[in-house]
């Protein structure tokens, strides 16, 4: 078991006091602090002490990926551990996004992405948490066009009626500068008259942030989520989101692939987007059982899995054995034992438990969250 320190990682839509809180730190903060990341990635990777000398835990596994990560994930993944488990902290929307699957990583243009790697997601959310995810059908949109009582979108959803949800998105896309500016002003003069209304309010609200963003127009076409405290949600590569508020515990494939539709000042790459975007996968929220202390969630991708143990002053053991493990601990203390050492983590603190490692248990009045791989076996 190794004691990770974090990487905080300062971005723009991030909170000045979320974060802080949840490690007993002073708010407000001089920076807006987004995520904390806690793994490999090459680009912030979490620090430790090996054989008492400070190293990155890229570097720790790449001296030994065998004993770090097991036989199995060093043959399926490339001596790469391919998750990352992280704490996102949202005051600001994020852009409209999607990611690659591995085949599409492999075979876009050259240049296209940062790495070869797909990035599905899920969050396991900590406070209330506001999210776009996922296309409405034809049907529902229209449905969403009559009631918000916009014209110009009226139209075009008329016009793309029998083309589908992803012809919607590439007129509000590729539309000329003016016609989009047209639409996206008659979007946002809309969903302003139409009071306590979830999914338009979010819309005006968002647009202060962003005016006059084609992006705007693009949430018409999405699902609007308010997530209670503690639901689980599964992205999976190539279905739109963006997150408008709210903390959450995220595990994804260890990439940073992405492309964007909306919502950003940073270039958008309509091609792409339309080629890998999947307008028919729903995206729906999951409880865990009530009365399990640990929960494993499950997901169809062999990068991640989430699992959840709830506070306990009995011993339990931890899922995961003969897999390599990322621990976190939020709201209390947690006490892991792996028979010759204990290791006590406080609130956001984590540690990397080596796939070598021998059985660990788990007690205290913290919450532990721990990623490991989703392969089976």
């Amino acid at each position: 078991m190794y004691r990770l320190t974090p990487r905080v990682q300062h971005y723009a839509w991030g909170s000045h006091s979320d974060l802080a809180q949840l490690s007993g730190r002073p708010t407000p903060t001089q920076m807006p602090e987004a995520e904390l990341w806690l793994g490999a990635h090459e680009e912030a990777p979490c620090e430790l002490v090996l054989d008492g000398e400070p190293t990155t835990l890229d570097r720790a596994i790449l001296g030994d990926p065998v004993s770090m990560l097991g036989e199995t994930t060093v043959s399926q993944f490339q001596r790469r551990l391919p998750f990352l488990l992280k704490v996102l902290a949202a005051e600001q929307a994020l852009s409209i996004q999607c990611h690659p699957s591995r085949e599409e990583a492999l075979t876009a243009p050259t240049g296209t992405y940062v790495d070869s790697w797909p990035k599905p997601e899920a969050w396991l959310t900590v406070t209330e948490f506001e999210v776009f995810a996922g296309n409405q059908s034809m049907d529902e949109i229209a449905s969403l066009a009559a009631e918000l009582g916009c014209p110009e979108f009226s139209a075009l959803v008329a016009d793309c009626a029998g083309a589908g949800v992803k012809a919607l998105i590439r007129q509000i896309l590729e539309a000329d500068a003016q016609v989009r500016s047209a639409l996206t002003t008659a979007v946002v003069s809309a969903c302003s008259t139409r009071r306590n209304h979830p999914h338009f309010d979010a819309i005006r609200r968002i647009a202060e942030q962003f005016p006059d963003d084609e992006g705007l127009a693009v949430l018409l076409t999405m699902r609007h989520h308010i997530v209670p405290p503690g639901q689980y949600i599964f992205v999976p590569a190539g279905v739109l989101h963006s997150i408008v508020r709210g903390v959450t515990v995220e595990v994804l494939a260890n990439s940073d692939n992405v492309v964007r539709a909306g919502l950003t000042p940073k270039e958008l790459n309509i091609p792409e987007l339309l080629r890998i975007v999947d307008v028919e996968r729903s995206v729906v929220p999951e409880v865990a059982p009530d009365g399990d202390r640990v929960h494993s969630y499950p997901v169809d991708v062999p990068y991640f899995q989430l699992h959840q143990i709830g506070a306990g002053v009995d011993e339990i053991e931890m899922p995961g054995h003969h897999k390599p493990r990322i621990v976190l601990c939020l709201g209390g203390t947690i006490t892991l034992d792996d028979g010759s050492r204990r290791l006590e983590l406080g609130p956001s603190e984590a540690c990397f438990i080596a796939a070598c490692a021998e059985p660990v248990r788990c007690s205290g009045d913290g919450t532990a969250y721990v990623a490991t791989t989703g392969l089976v076996g």
